[in-house]
C-alpha cells in the first residue's frame, strides 16, 4: 500500500486494485448547521437511551433500540486521529491500528441493551464532496471490519449511495431508532434522533438530537435544507455573508419549505420562473427585515445573492438523495428483518483478535477479560431470551451461560438506577477456546440498569409456573412444549416479597459484599413473549435447563 496523495484534509490509500479515500475532516456535513442545533442537544449517555426509549418502552417486542451507525465516518476519523499523532503509517500496519481502534469501539458499544446497523458508504455516492473527487472501492480494511462487526454480533449494510441518507430515511420510517453519526446532514436527509459523539464508555453522557427538540428552535428539515445550503456543506461553499444567525432566521420564516416545494415540484421553465420569483423576496426580505426576524437589515447580503443560488444539482442532492427507498430502485434493499438482538460469537472473536491483532494464549485472555467480557455478560443479561435459575444464580441463553456473583446496589439521583454487577466467565473462556489458560475467571463489575436486571432476574420457574396455569385451560403444542421444559429439570423454588416483586440479594457497599436484601421492582414487566420464547428455547433443545 502506498500513499498516492497527502494533501492536508485527504488521505488516499492504495493495495492493488483496491482504493480507499478518507477525508481527514470528519467534522462532516454543514459544521455551522450543529452551531444553530446546540441548544436543542440534550445530555444522555447511550446506556440511558437505549434502556429507557428501547429496552423499557419496548415498541419491537424485541427489547432494544436500534441505532444505525455511519461507519465510514468512524473510519476517518481514527485515521484522523492517529495521523495527528503521528503513529499512522500505510501500509498492513497502520491498517492494523486502525482496526484495533475500531475493535475497542465496538465492544464499548456491547454495554448497552442496543442493535448496531453498521452502514458503509456505496457506489452511488456523490462523485466529488467538499471540493475532493473520491472512489469508493473495497480495501482490506473494510472487509476485515465488516467481518468484525458480524462477530460482535452486529449487522452491516452498504447504502446505494451515502451511509447518512440511508440511514436518514431507516429512520425516517421507523426501521431504526437512531441514527449515530457527525455528519450534520443526517437531519437534512429526514433523520428524527442523532446521537452525536459516544465516548469511550455508553454511561458518559452524549449529545441527542430530536427533531421535535429542534422544532423548538422554530426548524423542521426543509429548514435545515436551506440552512446547509446557506451554510455551505458537503455539496458548496454557501452563500458568502450568511452565518447561522441569519440562516436560522430565513428558515424559521418558511424559506426553506417554500424553496423544497419548487424544486420537488418543477423543471424547466417554470422552476427557473419560480426560482427567480423566491430568490426576489428572499433579497426582499434581507433588504427590508419585514418580519423582525432578522436583527437587523442586511442589504449587502442581499446584493451578494447571485441569479444561480441555489445550485439546483448541488439542492437536489439533498432532497433526492439515492438511497433504497428511492423510487425506482431496484438494488439490495436492508435485510432489516434480520436486525433484531443478537449475542457476539465469542470463537470468532477470539479468533478474529487472534489472527488480526497478533493477541495469543495468556496475553489474549487477559485482554478479552479486560475489554470483551464485560460486553458479553451485558449482552447475556439484557437479552430478551436469557434465562435465570434463582437457586444456582445462573443466567443463560441460547449462546453462553454466566454465574451471578454480586450485585451492588447504586441509587441515581436522576430517576435511572444502575446496579454494578459481576459474573464468571467460565463459559465464555470455554468458547474461546482459552479454557487451558489460567486467568481469573470473573470480571471486573459493569452496569446494570435496574429495569434490565429486574426483567433478567424473572426466575425460570415462576414464569413456567404461570404458564401451566395457562396451559390446563388450553390444549395442543403449547402445553407438550412446557412439559418438556419442566421435565428437563427448570423446577426451582422462587423468593418473592409481600408485594410480589422478585428479591434479589444485594450488597450496599462497593468496598465489600454484605449479606443484606434488597427488592427489584419487576412489577407490569411480564410479556406473552417472553414466556413463549422461553417455551420454545428449552422444548427445542436450544438451551440445556437439565443443569440449572
Amino acid at each position: 500500500m502506498s500513499v498516492i496523495s497527502n494533501l492536508s484534509q485527504i488521505i488516499v490509500l492504495r493495495q492493488g486494485s483496491f482504493l480507499l479515500v478518507l477525508l481527514l475532516d470528519h467534522n462532516m456535513g454543514a459544521p455551522k448547521l450543529w452551531q444553530i442545533l446546540s441548544p436543542a442537544a440534550q445530555n444522555r449517555s447511550l446506556l440511558h437511551l437505549a434502556t429507557t426509549e428501547g429496552f423499557q418502552i419496548d415498541r419491537r417486542r424485541q427489547r432494544t433500540f436500534i441505532v444505525g451507525i455511519d461507519i465510514s465516518i468512524k473510519i476517518e476519523a481514527f485515521v484522523a486521529t492517529l495521523t495527528a499523532a503521528h503513529v499512522y503509517h500505510p501500509g498492513r500496519a497502520g491498517q492494523k491500528l486502525v482496526l484495533e481502534k475500531l475493535y475497542y469501539y465496538l465492544h464499548n458499544l456491547c454495554l448497552a441493551p442496543a442493535t448496531y446497523v453498521c452502514c458503509f458508504d456505496g457506489d452511488g455516492r456523490p462523485a466529488v464532496k467538499r471540493g475532493t473527487r473520491g472512489i469508493h472501492r473495497p480495501t482490506p480494511l473494510v472487509e476485515d471490519l465488516k467481518t468484525m462487526i458480524k462477530s460482535f454480533g452486529f449487522f452491516v449494510h452498504e447504502a446505494p449511495g451515502e451511509a447518512e441518507a440511508e440511514l436518514a430515511q431507516l429512520n425516517a420510517n421507523g426501521t431504526i431508532d437512531a441514527i449515530l453519526t457527525e455528519d450534520s446532514d443526517a437531519f437534512v436527509f429526514g433523520a428524527l434522533c442523532v446521537i452525536r459523539t459516544v465516548g469511550p464508555s455508553v454511561e458518559e453522557e452524549s449529545l441527542v438530537y430530536t427533531l421535535e427538540s429542534i422544532a423548538k428552535l422554530g426548524l423542521d428539515t426543509d429548514g435545515m435544507f436551506l440552512c446547509a445550503l446557506l451554510l455551505g456543506g458537503d455539496y458548496g461553499a454557501g452563500l458568502q455573508g450568511a452565518g447561522p444567525t441569519i440562516a436560522q432566521a430565513l428558515a424559521a420564516q418558511g424559506f426553506g419549505r417554500s424553496l423544497a416545494r419548487i424544486l420537488t415540484s418543477f423543471d424547466g421553465f417554470e422552476l427557473n420562473k419560480r426560482l427567480a420569483s423566491w430568490r426576489q423576496d428572499l433579497r426582499q426580505e434581507l433588504r427590508t427585515n419585514s418580519s423582525g426576524q432578522l436583527d437587523k437589515r442586511q442589504p449587502m447580503l442581499a446584493s451578494n445573492i447571485p441569479d444561480d443560488f441555489p445550485n439546483v444539482a448541488v439542492a437536489r442532492l439533498y432532497l433526492r438523495p439515492l438511497t433504497s427507498m428511492s423510487p425506482g430502485f431496484t438494488g439490495r434493499l436492508p435485510d432489516s428483518s434480520s436486525w433484531k438482538t443478537t449475542s457476539p460469537n465469542i470463537a470468532e472473536l477470539s479468533r478474529f483478535c487472534s489472527t488480526h491483532f497478533g493477541w495469543t494464549g495468556e496475553d489474549l485472555l487477559k485482554k478479552l477479560n479486560s475489554n470483551l467480557w464485560p460486553g458479553i455478560a451485558f449482552k447475556l443479561i439484557s437479552s430478551p431470551h436469557v434465562l435465570y435459575d434463582h437457586r444456582t444464580k445462573r443466567f443463560a441463553s441460547p449462546y453462553t451461560n454466566a454465574t451471578l456473583l454480586k450485585v451492588i446496589k447504586h441509587s441515581s439521583t436522576t430517576g435511572f438506577d444502575v446496579h454494578r454487577v459481576r459474573v464468571s466467565t467460565d463459559n465464555f473462556v470455554a468458547l474461546a477456546q482459552l479454557d487451558s489458560v489460567g486467568v481469573p475467571a470473573e470480571i471486573k463489575l459493569i452496569s446494570v440498569p435496574q429495569a434490565i436486571l429486574a426483567v433478567a432476574m424473572r426466575d425460570l420457574a415462576q414464569d413456567l409456573e404461570d404458564s401451566q396455569h395457562e396451559g390446563e385451560k388450553s390444549t395442543g403444542d403449547s402445553t407438550s412444549n412446557l412439559d418438556d421444559a419442566t421435565a428437563s429439570g427448570a423446577a426451582i423454588n422462587v423468593t418473592n416479597s409481600n408485594n410480589g416483586n422478585l428479591i434479589i440479594d444485594i450488597s450496599d457497599s462497593d468496598e465489600e459484599e454484605q449479606s443484606t436484601t434488597g427488592v427489584i421492582d419487576v412489577s407490569g414487566s411480564d410479556d406473552e413473549d417472553f414466556i413463549s420464547a422461553h417455551r420454545a428455547l428449552a422444548a427445542g433443545g436450544l438451551v440445556d435447563l437439565s443443569d440449572l
